[in-house]
């Protein structure tokens, strides 16, 4: 377990060290996709957590200003939810001059092109054991995802593309961990059509016997 943030309340600390979070209740998602919806600009670094199986599990108190609609709040509150991240298959990371109790001042997330990934396993041989380097030829979409936080460091995870997501609230609550929330339905569809049935039936006034 590498521990990031240092004022965890107490379930949050148990349910990440024994990870015993219910993923039932998750949304399964891709960080590109869940970040063009959810920023995590001003959020908070908690805890990262690596299990022997390749697994990692992030918890983030998140920003619920830059987030009001995912968030479900509609004002500024210091009452900020808890982002917690499943990445199952995580093949390498890497820490940069992070400070303790750091602040996220932005995260992206791009997918590394299957030749790079290939290249890289024929051009420098030497640098990977046969079992990473299998690993990572065998990955079907490999993704690297960075955190950089407001004093200059990043994390950086090598990771293939499945997360699971799961939003709680300060006591530990469960609540709606999916996008629908902040997607803003388009009417301009609906709109089109009205706009034809009112011509159509013009149209059939004027031209009827």
């Amino acid at each position: 377990m590498s521990k990031v943030g240092a004022f965890n309340p107490e379930w949050l600390s148990k349910a990440a060290f024994n990870d015993t979070f219910d993923w039932a209740k998750s949304l399964k998602t891709t960080f590109p996709e869940f970040l063009k919806f959810v920023t995590l600009h001003d959020s908070y670094w908690e805890t990262i957590n690596l299990t022997v199986s390749n697994e990692t599990i992030l918890s983030i108190k998140l920003d619920a200003f830059w987030n009001k609609a995912y968030t479900l709040r509609t004002e500024n509150t210091d009452h900020w939810p808890f982002l917690i991240i499943e990445i199952p298959n995580v093949l390498n990371i890497s820490y940069n001059t992070v400070e303790d109790a750091t602040t996220i001042s932005n995260a992206s997330s791009v997918a590394i092109r299957r030749d790079e990934v290939v290249n890289l396993s024929v051009i420098a041989p030497s640098l990977f054991s046969k079992e990473f380097s299998n690993r990572l030829l065998n990955c079907k979409e490999l993704h690297r995802t960075r955190f950089d936080d407001i004093y200059g460091g990043n994390i950086e995870i090598l990771h293939t593309n499945e997360i699971y997501v799961l939003l709680l609230e300060e006591d530990g609550t469960y609540t709606d961990a999916t996008l629908k929330k902040t997607i803003v339905p388009d009417n301009s569809v609906k709109e089109i059509k009205e706009e034809t049935g009112i011509l159509t039936r013009f149209w059939n006034r004027l031209t009827k016997k």
